[in-house]
């Protein structure tokens, strides 16, 4: 098997702030002027690529008697968090509705439905490139989530957090006219959040049936400073 490995930084920039110490107790910390430090591993059969990723928080912003929370991204991207009866959600512009990424309440059992497309496969493997279309990134897959436990101990990069609430999804798409042999595309996603530290560990896989290509990310806390 041939391996490839790059290591590539987005843009960062460097700041002088101290640790988070005592944060908030929510899993989703939003405007206490946070920045978060990511790094990112993705795999797709035999090529690996390993990214870093900084997201900061903006000041607030109320629109329409809404509250936003902003988030801006080292790759110059700015997303808009709220929070509702049904969770937290998040959009690419305020006004606009938004997917939900975290559903309420906060508890074993708590279910929701948030849209997705196959990202990883298109992304990383050479083969998906040129005039063959694999799969169209407008068809929207749907992914069912729940939270399937709030006690796990998850080791990362930033250190080990216990009491970790445990979120998992999973969803399919058919393939049109079987392209490069494949039926369908199965995807299966795990993400664990530390009280007032948000996001520590995602891990995603991309899976085509019959299984000739797999794709894996895995996201992991770097640091994460106020």
């Amino acid at each position: 098997m041939r391996g490839r490995y790059r290591l590539f930084f987005l843009f960062i920039i460097p700041v002088n702030v101290s640790s988070c110490g005592q944060a908030g107790q929510d899993y989703f910390p939003l405007g206490n002027n946070y920045r978060w430090e990511y790094v990112i591993e993705e795999k797709v059969n035999d090529q690996r690529e390993v990214l870093k990723s900084v997201g900061a928080d903006l000041k607030p912003v109320t629109i329409e008697g809404i509250e936003y929370y902003p988030r801006r991204y080292a790759n110059g991207k700015t997303y808009y968090f709220q929070k509702s009866e049904a969770g937290i959600s998040v959009s690419a512009d305020p006004g606009q509705p938004g997917k939900i990424i975290l559903g309420f309440p906060f508890r074993t059992g708590t279910a929701w439905q948030t849209e997705t497309r196959v990202d990883i496969l298109h992304r990383r493997h050479e083969s998906f490139s040129g005039g063959e279309s694999f799969i169209s990134l407008d068809d929207k897959i749907i992914l069912d989530f729940r939270i399937a436990g709030m006690d796990d101990t998850v080791g990362v990069p930033a250190g080990q957090y216990s009491h970790c609430m445990r979120i998992e999804g999973s969803g399919s798409v058919k393939v049109d006219a079987r392209t490069r042999g494949i039926d369908h595309i199965r995807i299966e996603e795990t993400e664990w959040y530390a009280k007032g530290v948000g996001l520590v560990r995602r891990k995603r896989t991309e899976t085509s049936v019959p299984e000739k290509y797999r794709g894996e990310l895995v996201q992991e806390l770097v640091s994460v400073k106020q």
